[in-house]
């Protein structure tokens, strides 16, 4: 099961991910997921990591949700906790009502 923080790849997709959705959600082997680049794409939603001493950018408004049953994945790493709490505050700054 992945976990809120990991940073998966997904095989056949040439980006990494990153799990935002909690654990609990996750049990289901669904998951919801923003990508991670290798190069910034000039989104205002965007937060730039480093991760293996390269930096890489998790795209924010770029949601998805997946099934992660039929598909296989790998688990690369985490993300620190304090860029997940920014992560999550700017997705939750999309979507805040008024």
């Amino acid at each position: 099961m992945v976990e809120q923080g990991d940073i998966i790849q997904i095989e056949n997709i040439n980006d990494l991910a990153l799990v935002i959705s909690k654990n609990q959600y996750n049990e289901s082997e669904k998951a919801i997921l923003c990508p991670i680049l290798k190069n910034s794409c000039g989104s205002t939603f965007e937060i730039e990591f480093t991760y293996n001493e390269q930096s890489y950018y998790v795209v924010c408004d770029s949601i998805k949700q997946i099934d992660l049953r039929p598909r296989h994945y790998s688990k690369k790493g985490t993300i620190p906790l304090n860029k997940l709490m920014y992560i999550s505050d700017m997705i939750q700054a999309i979507i805040d009502y008024v």
